[in-house]
């Protein structure tokens, strides 16, 4: 036998005791098991168009809550409001849009309508809804598609009408019309010019006072009654207002905003009505000194007036997944939650949450008042309507002002003419 084929085999042992070495080290180094992927973290889109000091406390807010929920986070996205509209109604005829909206309540009926918004009903607890005040829910209430009234969205903040006034003049609010019309006289000088009240006379303002005086447009039924039962009373709030616009001893106009607003500023008004948002305005002017109160009663009637109360609604996309839907759930709760609700009235936000515990909060004497004042006139307020033919009454209602004020007719011929007309209207195939 040659020796090539020995060291072969020499040469093969020592590779298979190599081998044999090798696989027993391996099998007593510790292995490390594989690791299973934590699940990605949602992320859910929010389009609003809140701005300047309130997008900052929203996105504060937001910033909170993803650091609470790392599994359902919010992405803030800042639509502009001139386009806020069409750009949200494209997107979601696109079937596609953000998870979340924050909109006026205004806006609900019709995306409702559309199958755009996702019914909460069941969805939402029984605490978070009875912790709302009732108008301000009931501003997010709408029909469907399927015809049915549901819930689409939680409010989150409110906007109402109040009287505001300088302290330094007016020593105690009016409680009824007469009185309002009465001091404004006695506090105002057209000719310096110097205003005891300013009011401007558009539909928003006013309407809270065709209820005052026995008014309505429908009934709870939905049927139109402007010209019926509804008709002595809005005759009656039409012949008020014409009092007032003629009253030249006071700054009370249709359409005057502009106006209005330069009288203010500049000083020379020491009563208004106007929205919440528009405390901060007041407190430029009057400091320490700003006084807010209910809205007067009409003294015809003794009856409160209900102002119409907007609110910005959170809403979620019908499209969304049920994982999506589940933390956005989670969002709309915390929204609603007390603690972030005081937020949003640090920030001079007023809050939809009845309850708050306001004395608790380290308001300061105005906005302490402010905030008892707008929850109390909120109680009483109505939700700014929101139905998919809103814009087409509060256009004729708006034209049946007009009509009185401008003196182009009398308010019984002006309210006839226009129930008429809205009865053609509503009942045509195309409103």
């Amino acid at each position: 036998m040659t020796p090539w084929p020995a060291t072969i085999r020499r040469l093969g042992i020592v590779l298979l005791c190599a081998l044999l070495v090798a696989s027993c080290a391996t099998s007593n180094t510790p292995t490390t098991p594989a690791v299973t992927p934590a699940p990605s973290s949602i992320t859910l889109v929010l389009w609003h168009g809140w701005s300047a000091t309130a997008r900052q406390a929203l996105s504060r807010l937001v910033d909170r809550f993803n650091q609470q929920h790392p599994n359902g986070r919010i992405l803030l996205q800042s639509i502009p409001l001139s386009s806020f509209d069409t750009d949200l109604r494209a997107a979601l005829a696109a079937g596609g849009g953000p998870h979340i909206v924050l909109v006026p309540n205004t806006w609900v009926g019709s995306f409702a309508q559309q199958g755009a918004l996702l019914p909460l009903d069941g969805l939402i607890t029984a605490g978070d809804r009875q912790a709302l005040l009732p108008s301000a829910l009931g501003g997010a209430q709408a029909r469907g598609a399927d015809g049915k009234q549901s819930i689409y969205g939680l409010p989150i903040s409110i906007d109402t009408l109040a009287l505001f006034y300088d302290k330094r003049n007016v020593l105690r609010p009016p409680e009824d019309t007469d009185t309002l019309v009465s001091n404004a006289h006695g506090l105002g000088d057209p000719t310096i010019p110097r205003w005891g009240l300013a009011f401007n006379l558009t539909l928003d303002n006013t309407i809270g006072y065709l209820y005052a005086a026995g008014g309505r447009v429908f009934d709870e039924q939905g049927a139109l009654v402007l010209g019926s039962t509804g008709r002595a009373g809005a005759e009656r709030w039409l012949a008020w207002l014409k009092q007032l616009h003629d009253d030249n001893q006071l700054l009370a106009r249709l359409d005057s905003s502009i106006e209005v607003d330069r009288e203010l500023k500049g000083g020379r008004v020491l009563m208004s009505v106007d929205w919440s948002h528009q405390l901060g305005l007041y407190r430029s002017l009057w400091g320490e000194n700003t006084g807010i109160a209910v809205l007067p009663r009409m003294a015809a009637t003794n009856q409160a007036p209900q102002p119409y109360l907007r609110s910005d609604v959170l809403a979620i996309n019908s499209r969304v997944a049920p994982a999506e839907r589940a933390a956005a759930l989670e969002f709309l709760a915390f929204m609603v939650g007390s603690d972030v609700q005081a937020e949003l009235l640090k920030n001079n936000l007023q809050p939809a949450r009845d309850a708050l515990g306001l004395n608790d909060l380290g308001l300061d004497a105005v906005q302490l008042r402010a905030a008892e004042v707008f929850r109390a006139q909120a109680r009483q307020a109505l939700p700014m309507p929101n139905s998919p033919t809103r814009e087409l009454v509060r256009r004729e209602l708006a034209q049946l002002q007009r009509q009185v004020l401008r003196g182009e007719a009398s308010p019984a011929d002006a309210v006839a003419e226009t129930a008429t007309h809205l009865q053609d209207l509503l009942t045509s195939p195309n409103p």
